[in-house]
């Protein structure tokens, strides 16, 4: 397997983690790889997904600030939300 190939099978693996809704620990576990290993893909995945797998921030409404992730998880938070508790929302 050359390297290219390597790179593709664990990008591949990190994307079967976030779809499997396991822990790291389990399923690097159940994969035969080193926790470090499947965190640097995971990072390295993200990384290659950049800000378009980010959703956007909408402008607060009268009701509040609302959070959309990709996922379609939703988030209503009032509008006096401190801007340091709605970044580190936006960061999960």
């Amino acid at each position: 397997m050359n390297k290219e190939e390597k790179r593709r099978q664990m990008l591949s693996l990190a994307g079967q983690w976030q779809q499997s809704g396991k822990s790291q620990v389990a399923f690097a576990r159940e994969n035969n790889i080193k926790l470090f290993t499947l965190r640097y893909w995971i990072k390295k995945r993200r990384q290659q997904e950049g800000p378009s797998a980010f959703i956007q921030l909408n402008e607060p409404t009268g009701m509040g600030i609302i959070l959309r992730y990709p996922n379609g998880v939703e988030l209503m938070l009032p509008i006096q939300t401190p801007a340091n508790l709605i970044k580190g929302l936006v960061n999960l």
